[in-house]
């Protein structure tokens, strides 16, 4: 795969959509990993979805054209590539806004950390989907992956990842809200997850979770001035309603940003193993498609870039603040817990099973206080982007689901911690 080493992730491509990938370098892995002579021509359509959810990638949705006539290779295929432009967008936008400065410096510093952490989250989605294909897609909810592109020292600016497209499928951003029928097809799947790591070598884990690339992506996001920002923009969003709360929030954000006890929480309820955890499991790496009464499922989950050994309850702390509406979440979180829990009990089989439905929910409290406040930029500058696109009316009914959220989601990081 040609590349120009002088070029790194950051800098805009020339490639498809702006960025460093090339259809002869798609072509080439659906070559390679697809076994097959066949290629895309020029003439498949090409279009940017979900604009906007993605922090850094650029999905593209590619409607086929093949150079042989061909029955069983895809009509459509979803083409994740890695991308820098949407998380300089809302740098730029906080900037502008007065949220956080950065000298010359500073900006070098944290464009060379951004370099080394997207590419390493890359390498750690394509590393755990090669894990995933170890269990039945059916209970994971994976989406079928054709091909991917890590970095290496000879490829630093084309990361990506071919799948399959969901006919009629959609995602449902922060400012939506989810019942707990919908996301039950989500509460499975973790459960099967979580199971799976006791069916995979223990060597083969060591390997695919060889660093740190979770703990320091964190660490990144939510230490000093980024935090502040965060801080900033979440009360900015409603000063009246918010103001007070984020106050009394943030001065107990130094006790809550314990990094060493949120990512050893385990060591601390006394669970023996850690579980796989997706990391990034909210709203919008959900696919949701309609069924035939009408409503919605959860089809599909996406995006391991923060995929990493640890607490069983992390993933479900993120999923019911990000897809249920704050009043949901509080009457029934211990009953979703309770579901999640016999559905990984009917998961592990025959298994050792590794922890209580107890510890499960003293994690659950315990996790949410770190998990809370990690949310607050998916609430906020996340959805500001989306909105901007949204009539007036469409946009206040968003704002109001948010609020909602967002209050509740404060008070109950104030309420575990």
């Amino acid at each position: 795969m040609a590349t120009d080493n002088s070029l790194t992730i950051l800098d805009d491509g020339n490639g498809l959509f702006g960025t460093h990938v090339t259809l002869e370098d798609v072509n080439n892995s659906i070559r390679e990993q697809m076994d097959t002579d066949l290629e895309l021509t020029p003439e498949s359509e090409m279009m940017v979805i979900e604009d906007g959810n993605g922090f850094s990638s650029c999905v593209v949705l590619i409607s086929c054209k093949w150079n042989k006539p061909s029955d069983t290779f895809p009509h459509k295929i979803v083409l994740k590539i890695v991308s820098f432009s949407h998380i300089k967008a809302l740098i730029s936008k906080a900037e502008k806004e007065g949220i956080f400065t950065r000298s010359e410096t500073e900006k070098k510093n944290m464009n060379e950390n951004f370099e080394i952490s997207i590419q390493r989250i890359h390498n750690q989605e394509v590393d755990f989907y090669n894990v995933l294909g170890k269990g039945e897609p059916e209970n994971l909810l994976t989406p079928n992956v054709y091909f991917m592109s890590k970095f290496d020292e000879n490829n630093k600016t084309k990361g990506f990842i071919g799948m399959e497209y969901i006919e009629g499928s959609v995602t449902r951003h922060s400012y939506e809200n989810c019942t707990v029928k919908e996301i039950q097809p989500v509460l499975k799947a973790i459960a099967h997850i979580q199971a799976l790591t006791f069916s995979i070598p223990e060597e083969e884990i060591e390997k695919t979770f060889k660093d740190n690339s979770y703990t320091e992506s964190m660490k990144s996001m939510m230490e000093g001035e980024i935090m502040t920002g965060i801080f900033m923009h979440t009360k900015n969003q409603n000063p009246e309603r918010f103001g007070e709360l984020v106050a009394r929030v943030e001065r107990l954000a130094p006790g809550i940003l314990d990094f060493e006890k949120a990512f050893n929480l385990n060591k601390y309820i006394d669970i023996p193993k850690n579980v796989f955890v997706h990391g990034d499991l909210w709203s919008a790496n959900i696919l949701f498609a309609p069924s035939k009464d009408g409503s919605m499922y959860a089809c599909k989950v996406l995006d391991y870039q923060l995929s990493h050994m640890g607490n069983p309850a992390e993933d479900l702390v993120r999923l019911l603040c990000s897809t249920l509406s704050g009043s949901q979440r509080r009457q029934n979180w211990e009953h979703i817990l309770e579901n999640f829990y016999a559905y990984f009990l009917e998961a592990m089989q025959t298994k050792e099973i590794p922890y209580t439905l107890e510890q499960l929910k003293l994690s659950y409290r315990s996790y949410f206080p770190m998990g809370g406040l990690a949310l607050l930029p998916l609430l906020g500058p996340a959805a500001d982007v989306k909105m901007k696109s949204m009539s007036e009316k469409t946009a206040e009914k968003s704002r109001k689901v948010l609020a909602e959220k967002i209050e509740c989601l404060l008070q109950d990081v104030e309420k575990f911690y």
